[in-house]
């Protein structure tokens, strides 16, 4: 049974307006003292209307190049005709909004650890205007995800395909409904095939990397700073392995949301007007 999550770990996911512990951030709150040491810091900067502008910029940059390369051939239309009820396709809907909010969230949190690790602090560019939570993110707090086995239908396959060690956690959360995911991922399979999906997956990482300089309040977390607070060399080393892990797997996750987002006729912008 997996241990319960760290209070620190419901605390970022309360700042994530998500409506579940991510697994990264469960991860990291197993890394002894690290997210306790680290999260005092980035807090000010995830409650800024600027933390969320970027990751809204991200979604809409992965929405682009989606746009370009996918032609669904699935529909709600056709959904609804076998795979989904109505109430089915509203709870999908609302999942994978949620997911759609909180992966380019967690891409910057996990970017701002990483780009942390040799400065002598990151971020202090940024606007510290507060951040103003929506009845969006507040219908997102109330949502209850649940999330299927790692072997439910073809889950195994998706992990293989995306050479991840476990499935990852927004499909597990799209695998309670195996008619849709089975049908989704007949599709979504292909489009690694795509270089521009692949180039702007990457694209996403590097952005995210870029705009930690844009934190509202400087972050300190090398090594010398963990260790200060108490942190021991094997949880550093642990929490490093949990963030280069998620990093590439957090970007290559954002494509595939607004695939399947597209899939069911989601097209909007966040930020930016559609041209």
């Amino acid at each position: 049974m997996t241990a319960a999550p760290s209070p620190t770990a419901e605390a970022v996911a309360a700042a994530l307006r998500s409506p579940f512990v991510p697994e990264v951030i469960a991860a990291l709150g197993r890394c002894e003292g690290v997210l306790e040491t680290v999260w005092p810091e980035l807090e000010p900067s995830v409650e800024t209307a600027g933390f969320l502008g970027s990751a809204l910029y991200m979604a809409d940059m992965a929405l682009d190049a989606v746009e370009e390369v996918y032609q669904p051939a699935l529909s709600r239309e056709t959904l609804l005709g076998g795979a989904l009820s109505g109430e089915d396709l509203d709870g999908l809907l609302g999942v994978l909004d949620a997911f759609h909010l909180v992966q380019p969230q967690l891409l910057l949190l996990c970017s701002a650890l990483a780009e942390a690790r040799e400065a002598p602090s990151v971020g202090g560019q940024g606007r510290p205007a507060p951040r103003e939570s929506s009845e969006r993110e507040r219908e997102h707090r109330e949502r209850e995800v649940e999330f299927a086995s790692a072997v439910a239908g073809p889950l195994p396959e998706v992990a293989e395909l995306l050479q991840l060690s476990s499935p990852p956690e927004l499909y597990r959360a799209i695998a309670v409904w195996p008619g849709y995911l089975e049908a989704a991922w007949d599709e979504l399979q292909h489009l690694s095939a795509y270089p521009l999906f692949r180039q702007r997956g990457r694209a996403l990482y590097f952005y995210a990397r870029s705009s930690t300089r844009f934190l509202a309040r400087p972050l300190r977390a090398d090594e010398d700073a963990l260790r200060a607070g108490g942190v021991s060399a094997e949880a550093i080393a642990e929490a490093r392995a949990v963030v280069d892990a998620a990093l590439p797997a957090l970007a290559t996750m954002m494509m595939h949301c607004t695939a399947l987002r597209l899939g069911l006729g989601i097209r909007e912008r966040e930020v930016v007007e559609q041209p």
